[in-house]
């Protein structure tokens, strides 16, 4: 069990590890780093520098490997050394996109921010063999473990279609939604295994409390969406030109909306801790969230005011990831059945 339950606190972490990488992708711009998907240019391991990506007589290509030519991507249709001329035959135009661009620090930003999620597949698949072996204790174990990975699989498939598509603001979102998901089921697994490694009995709550805790899970998720859409804002009025200091600006209702539901998130905090805070079970979670609360204000107000820094919205990012699975921490554990055996 300790395996088991060691293995699954990785995963968690590793997951928000690759929100971490992602929003550095992101604050970056190396989401086009590798233009292509699962490689980058067609190598295993990425180039590091532009002649790598040249046509050059006398040079040889693998089957797969890109060069940018003419200002386009063209992927080689087998291994082959290049002769005296360029031969158009030995090469496909990639048509998926029309990006062409070699950065090595984009590039590499990217690739790391994929050696994570490989991480976090392999992490997963090893905590699928001890859930197996534990499946009769909590057939739970395993169910959550494969649930998890294929939402693990799930988030490679929108990572490759948000590459295709030329970093689409839609996949963008479902790629953040698939994340908070992931963080749900991996506290469920974790929250289970406790379980049964704990005989402690735990009193029922009203049901009220219940659905205030299940609000907040409800109004954080769409907070995070609503964050993303500023966020593809933010990016779009940088990009035409509008100086930083200016863009907050420039928001449409979109940031409204989002400032003003922040507003329900600290209600719904302000009556669970005036409910739950003097239990031991809830300080904790409660405090935490109150914590990150107070510092997502505060970055916020940095963000706002001071010209929506890159720096600044990774962090704004992962407080949420976190504010987000306390919250759900703390509904789970309004739940005697999740904390004790019956």
């Amino acid at each position: 069990m300790k395996s088991l339950h060691r293995f699954s606190w990785i995963v968690l972490i590793n997951i928000f590890l690759v929100i971490i990488a992602g929003s550095v992708v992101r604050m970056t711009g190396s989401g086009m780093g590798c233009p292509d998907w699962p490689k980058c240019f067609g190598y295993i391991i990425p180039p590091t520098q532009q002649s790598q990506l040249q046509w050059e007589q006398g040079k040889e290509f693998g089957k797969g490997q890109m060069i940018i030519h003419e200002e386009a991507l063209w992927k080689s249709n087998s291994k082959f050394v290049a002769g005296e001329s360029y031969n158009p035959e030995n090469w496909t135009k990639y048509t998926k996109h029309d990006y062409a661009i070699f950065n090595v620090f984009h590039t590499w930003t990217e690739y790391v921010n994929r050696l994570f999620g490989a991480l976090l597949g392999l992490f997963a698949l090893i905590t699928i063999v001890l859930a197996f072996k534990k499946r009769k204790l909590n057939s739970w174990f395993l169910r959550l473990s494969l649930i998890q990975l294929f939402l693990i699989l799930f988030q490679a498939w929108l990572g490759k279609l948000t590459v295709d598509t030329n970093l689409n603001p839609y996949m963008i979102t479902y790629h953040m939604i698939g994340v908070v998901v992931m963080v749900m089921v991996q506290l469920l697994l974790l929250k289970l295994i406790k379980r049964e490694s704990s005989q402690n009995q735990v009193a029922p709550k009203p049901r009220v409390l219940k659905i205030v805790s299940f609000l907040s899970i409800v109004v954080m998720l769409f907070q995070i969406v609503l964050g993303t859409q500023v966020r593809q804002q933010t990016d779009t009025l940088f990009k035409s030109g509008v100086p930083r200091e200016l863009i907050a600006d420039n928001f449409d209702f979109m940031f409204i909306v989002h400032r003003s539901f922040s507003y329900l998130v600290i209600a719904c905090l302000a009556y669970l801790m005036y409910r739950l805070y003097n239990s031991e079970r809830f300080k904790k979670p409660l405090t935490y969230i109150f914590v990150f609360t107070l510092l997502e204000i505060s970055v916020g107000i940095i963000m706002y005011y001071f010209g929506m820094q890159a720096f600044a919205q990774p962090i704004h990012l992962l407080l949420s990831i976190l504010m987000f699975g306390f919250f759900v921490e703390v509904f789970y554990r309004l739940f005697p059945r999740l904390s004790h055996k019956n």
